[in-house]
């Protein structure tokens, strides 16, 4: 039975909610997928979710997870719902800014204005595979964030290191200015990107919640020491959730989808403790890691979770992965009606 939590005197701060979902299925189509979500989505608006979010991952294997062409995913979903429609996150430096700029722009105009643009760099290799010099890898995010933002002003000519263009950008986004920008990353530089040319800090799938925690300090200070005023900043992680109307059965039912995007992960070398110590792919990642990284359970161990992150971090954002692997649709629509009936009404 689930635990009447507003008797328990649940008091939460104020938090928005999207659903980071998983695009591509090694079992099934991407058209007859991008069908499921849409009355997903339909859940998700009536329950009182903010947004859909694709991230970009270019596979060599039939592995499922992330697309390449998250703008072109989320393009086919502009219409079917009424969420804001969100990159979490494109890969900037493997992108021709002037290219995203239109991209973005037409994503923008087609959704009537409702596309954040969440961006991130990348791993070497992958930036090896675009023959993309890795050492430029921040000096590109840097250019091509500024680019996006003069073009996306109105201005005509931009002249950088890596990238030279002349001429307006037409049709302009449908937002004043452009698309959100929520930048992540994990070190200095990162919170910095997202202080000084964007509107936000993006935490990963895979961020340890002391990283998250470090960064929205860091972020945070940044703007305060600009004269800016911090208590309305954007700080938004993406995380797991499996939820289930107990914890024992979510832990059940779950730890097999759970573990393969914690499997994922650290086979690259990217799930890391809290001190940046890589986890072992070999152990039981599901077992060793907590809701420092990932959220299943119940509504109320969820709730507890989200308070956690709010009270520690100040995260003003959940975007939550919920369809992992190659999951069966009735297990994703149980966790958003459960989140939409149990959590959502406290937050």
């Amino acid at each position: 039975m689930l635990v009447n939590l507003h008797l328990r005197g649940v008091n939460i701060l104020k938090a928005g909610f999207g659903l980071a979902l998983d695009f591509w299925s090694t079992s099934k189509a991407l058209y007859n997928l991008l069908d499921d979500y849409a009355g997903l989505l339909d859940i998700a608006e009536k329950y009182g979710f903010n947004s859909v979010w694709a991230g970009e991952h270019h596979p060599r294997l039939a592995e499922p997870g992330h697309v390449p062409s998250p703008l072109m995913v989320l393009s086919a979903l502009a219409k079917n719902t009424k969420l804001r429609l969100g990159t979490g996150v494109t890969l900037l430096p493997l992108w021709d800014p002037l290219r995203l700029a239109y991209d973005s722009a037409i994503l923008d105009q087609i959704s009537g204005g409702r596309f954040i643009l969440g961006v991130g760099v990348g791993n070497p290799g992958l930036m090896k595979r675009f023959g993309i010099p890795s050492n430029e890898a921040g000096s590109r995010m840097d250019e091509s964030l500024l680019l996006l933002k003069k073009l996306w002003a109105g201005e005509e000519e931009f002249q950088g290191k890596h990238f030279k263009v002349k001429g307006k950008v037409y049709p302009e986004p449908k937002q004043p200015g452009g698309p959100p920008i929520w930048v992540g990353g994990t070190i200095l530089r990162s919170v910095q990107r997202a202080a000084e040319l964007g509107d936000g800090w993006y935490g990963a799938t895979q961020y340890h919640i002391d990283v998250i925690k470090r960064q929205a300090d860091r972020y945070r200070a940044l703007l305060s020491a600009k004269g800016g005023d911090s208590s309305g900043t954007t700080v938004a992680v993406n995380r797991i959730a499996f939820v289930a109307e107990t914890d024992e059965k979510a832990r059940r039912e779950g730890k097999l989808y759970v573990s393969q995007v914690l499997e994922f992960y650290a086979r690259m070398g990217l799930l890391r403790d809290g001190q940046g110590t890589p986890f072992d792919p070999k152990t039981d990642l599901f077992e060793t890691v907590g809701d420092e990284i990932y959220f299943v359970g119940s509504p109320e161990n969820i709730l507890e979770s989200i308070r956690k992150y709010q009270k520690v971090a100040g995260v003003t954002q959940f975007n939550l992965r919920i369809s992992m692997g190659n999951m069966p649709i009735e297990l994703v629509e149980r966790t958003v009606t459960l989140l939409g009936e149990h959590v959502l009404p406290y937050c």
